[in-house]
């Protein structure tokens, strides 16, 4: 009896991204006879062991998360104790998201909805761990050749970067009905970045590189300080506008182009100019994760 109620719950256990692309979630069942307990012991005892389910639920997908086109999460823990012990704390810190007990032929029946966090996005993440922060300090950065620099400008937007950073930093008065900034424009104020992937059927990953077709790096895990609050998702445009405390309220709006090999996000050379030119002018944003990435689904 008690081999068949296993395997019940495992045939019946749910496995999903939230829907915010932030939270994973998973559902665990858990069986108590109400013949041999009272009522009250057996609807914790079935309440506990569906948490248990929960939990090994919750590993099962997180050991699939993937880190890049070719690795997984799983890979990662293989590799470094230290990944491994940090996710199965990240593991115990899971919380509930739902629950509920209910007497059925005999046996109290419960259901148990546990969680942890793709990245900190969503505000029930905020405050705790994250699988993007326990996992950047193990992905290698890009080395400074390889990175995108005043070099890889046009002479005349390379001349608009270096004269402002000649210029000495002093604070402008404030302007009177001064119009509202043009999102795009770099000579504009910008704060922040919305990456739209829909079309390249990208899905949340833990390592996302922003690069030219030539290879230079704008944006990924090395280019932020190690834990931070890096990686953010959104299912639209619409709703990446939204996260207005992540991207502030003037974010510059692009399309990447393509897909690199391990599926990097690959923009145009004139949206690399633009972006680099509007971060540097406006205090280096990409370097405070202001980065939200539109794609379709999980």
């Amino acid at each position: 009896m008690k081999r068949l109620i296993w395997i019940i719950s495992l045939l019946s256990c749910q496995v999903t991204f939230g829907n915010d692309l932030s939270v994973i979630t998973a559902e665990g069942f858990g069986f108590s006879d109400a013949n041999r307990f009272s009522e009250p012991q057996a609807r914790l005892m079935a309440l506990r062991a569906a948490k248990i389910d929960a939990q090994r639920n919750l590993l099962e997908v997180i050991n699939g998360v993937r880190v890049t086109a070719g690795t997984t999460v799983k890979d990662m823990m293989l590799e470094s104790d230290i990944i491994g012990t940090r996710v199965k704390g990240m593991l115990q810190g899971s919380f509930e998201t739902d629950s509920s007990v209910a007497f059925e032929d005999g046996s109290w029946v419960a259901s148990v909805k546990m969680a942890v966090c793709m990245d900190k996005s969503d505000a029930l993440c905020r405050t705790k761990p994250s699988l993007a922060s326990i996992t950047q300090p193990s992905l290698v950065g890009a080395p400074a050749e390889a990175r995108y620099s005043v070099s890889d400008l046009p002479a005349v937007a390379a001349a608009v970067i270096l004269k402002e950073a000649a210029a000495p930093q002093t604070a402008p008065e404030p302007v009177a009905s001064a119009p509202a900034p043009t999102v795009g424009d770099q000579s504009n104020r910008a704060t922040g970045l919305i990456l739209d992937a829909r079309a390249l059927n990208y899905t949340p990953m833990l390592d996302v590189r922003v690069r030219t077709g030539s290879g230079k790096e704008l944006y990924g895990p090395g280019h932020v300080p190690m834990g931070s609050d890096w990686l953010h998702w959104a299912p639209s445009v619409v709703s990446a506008n939204e996260m207005a405390d992540i991207v502030g309220d003037a974010p510059l709006v692009m399309t990447p182009k393509s897909l690199g090999e391990a599926t990097e996000l690959v923009i145009s050379d004139n949206d690399a100019i633009k972006l680099f030119t509007s971060n540097t002018l406006n205090g280096d944003f990409l370097a405070a994760g202001k980065v939200v990435i539109v794609v379709a689904g999980s």
